[in-house]
């Protein structure tokens, strides 16, 4: 399996974070034997957290603001080095949000080639005037895919 870093980027405001727990409620619900770190899962709030399904572990961050958490407590390094963070770290494949560029976007970088992670980009779907909570959830259901493939091993 190809460890991947996913980057959901967008500007502020435009779904990335609801994307992101909208992602992973649907993957727990389309895999019963996922096991989240932390239960029940609050989705009113910014989630970090870990999924375990078989030898898989998925990261998720979806506090992705320049000087966020993100940012000030290395969230994104702590998914990925198991040394740093014996909970959350030595994640196979890390969900996060950033912003188009900046100090979110630099992060993801320099984890993903300090620790050996391929990053995939993708940008939250967003409209000024189609229904953003039917894109939000189209989006999630798109990234349960990549996630899905990087697991069987098709990416």
């Amino acid at each position: 399996m190809n460890k991947t870093i996913i980057g959901i980027y967008g500007r502020a405001n435009e779904g990335k974070s609801d994307t992101i727990k909208r992602a992973c409620a649907e993957f727990l619900a389309s895999h019963p034997l996922a096991v989240a770190s932390i239960s029940p899962i609050d989705y009113s709030v910014d989630i970090l957290l870990t999924i375990q399904i078989g030898d898989i572990k998925i990261g998720i961050e979806s506090m992705g603001d320049p000087n966020s958490r993100m940012i000030s407590d290395d969230t994104i390094k702590k998914l990925a080095d198991l040394t740093f963070d014996p909970i959350l770290g030595g994640c196979d494949i890390i969900l996060c949000a950033t912003r188009t560029e900046g100090m979110t976007v630099s992060k993801v970088d320099e984890i993903a080639n300090l620790y050996d992670y391929h990053t995939l980009w993708m940008s939250s779907f967003w409209s000024p005037s189609l229904n953003n909570n039917a894109l939000n959830q189209q989006a999630a259901l798109s990234v349960v895919e990549i996630i899905n493939a990087l697991i069987s091993g098709a990416l």
